[in-house]
């Protein structure tokens, strides 16, 4: 059995030309804990998810996922690493083509060769039950269904093929705080539920405070803050605490460099 990290990021940097986006970021995920990442756009926290799903490589540092170096894997190695993770992205990513049904059964269509249809069509159906959406989203397509029903049907896609670890991009945004609050209870249940390591990329700073077992705050893109929920309300740092405050007045410029990537 591996005690290793779910995730381990060391040292990771990234740059675009001149552009420095990621500096010597290193943090570690245990597994079966819920970890967010917050911090400005134009920070660096997309590009720091991207090289997590190993669609980017760095300039210099490691990813692992479960102690393997995924920047070294390729072909079936990085296929079987890549099956350990689920994806959740900011605008569901949804097939319009397709009924929720049929999205959520897409990936073990691609990957479950060993299933008949039937048997493909009844897990896609159980994940849609444990997301809490009735039998009569179904057979609707995406564009019926209202916004908060499209992030359910996202994470019943992520987790159709059992995955270990759940990657959110962005989970609530668009939606209002009922809603909100509704899907940061789904990404505790996943937790509790199914066991699952989550790394959450956010800007919603009151789901931060509700899933987190530890928020860490991405600025400049070096990992500035990291800690509890509690200890990030405490921190001194004025940069966090503008953060976190919504506030104007303070040390982050409301117009970012022009330069800074979203």
């Amino acid at each position: 059995m591996s005690f290793a990290p779910a995730i381990s990021v060391e040292g990771l940097s990234k740059s675009f030309g001149a552009q420095r986006v990621l500096r010597e970021v290193t943090f570690f995920v245990p597994k079966g804990e819920t970890y967010c990442i917050i911090g400005g756009s134009g920070q660096g926290k997309s590009v720091l998810l991207k090289h997590v799903m190993r669609l980017l490589l760095p300039d210099r540092g490691t990813v692992r996922v479960d102690g393997e170096a995924i920047e070294s894997l390729s072909g079936e190695d990085l296929s079987r690493v890549r099956k350990k993770m689920g994806m959740v992205f900011q605008e569901s990513a949804l097939f319009d083509s397709m009924t929720c049904l049929e999205n959520v059964a897409f990936g073990l269509m691609m990957h479950r060769k060993d299933l008949s249809k039937r048997e493909i069509l009844d897990v896609a159906r159980e994940k849609l039950r444990l997301v809490g959406l009735p039998r009569t989203v179904e057979e609707k397509s995406p564009s019926q269904i209202s916004g908060g029903m499209k992030k359910r049907v996202g994470i019943a896609r992520a987790i159709a093929l059992s995955p270990e670890i759940l990657l959110y991009d962005e989970p609530t945004t668009g939606l209002d705080p009922v809603l909100s609050a509704s899907i940061d209870d789904l990404i505790g249940r996943m937790k509790g539920e199914l066991g699952v390591t989550s790394l959450v990329i956010t800007h919603d700073m009151s789901s931060a405070f509700r899933i987190a077992d530890r928020i860490l705050f991405l600025y400049g893109g070096e990992i500035r803050a990291a800690g509890t929920p509690e200890e990030i309300r405490q921190s001194p740092d004025p940069l966090l605490q503008q953060f976190i405050r919504g506030e104007i007045k303070g040390p982050i410029p409301v117009i970012p460099d022009e330069r800074d990537l979203s």
